[in-house]
């Protein structure tokens, strides 16, 4: 399982091609931004938060479909009130590949339970 830190090194270092944007992914982009959480209002938006801040937590999910794939939940705090919670899938090849699967807001009380 990786840090939060190590999440960001790893988003911050990989090249554009090898981030895939699924669809659903960016249809819930564009869903969820009208919602007034705090999700950005673009995909130009959400890369300036991956790329250039530290998630505020990780969480390794356990049940993935594709065994060389590792998934996690990485969570942003982009507001007092929300936390923008982006699931992706890492696959360790060289080079090491990303794919966004989705994203959705979450109040922060729900983080700080965990």
């Amino acid at each position: 399982m990786l840090t939060a830190e190590e999440i960001y090194a790893l988003l911050s270092t990989t090249d554009e091609k090898n981030m895939e944007f699924k669809t659903h992914f960016l249809d819930r982009l564009k869903t969820r931004a009208r919602s007034g959480n705090g999700i950005p209002n673009d995909i130009i938006e959400l890369k300036k938060i991956l790329l250039n801040t530290c998630p505020t937590h990780v969480a390794y999910q356990e049940n993935n479909k594709f065994k060389d794939e590792n998934e996690y939940q990485v969570f942003y705090n982009v507001t007092g009130k929300y936390d923008l919670c982006v699931v992706l899938s890492l696959i360790f090849s060289n080079p090491i590949k990303i794919k966004f699967i989705t994203l959705y807001p979450q109040k922060v009380n729900r983080r700080l339970k965990k």
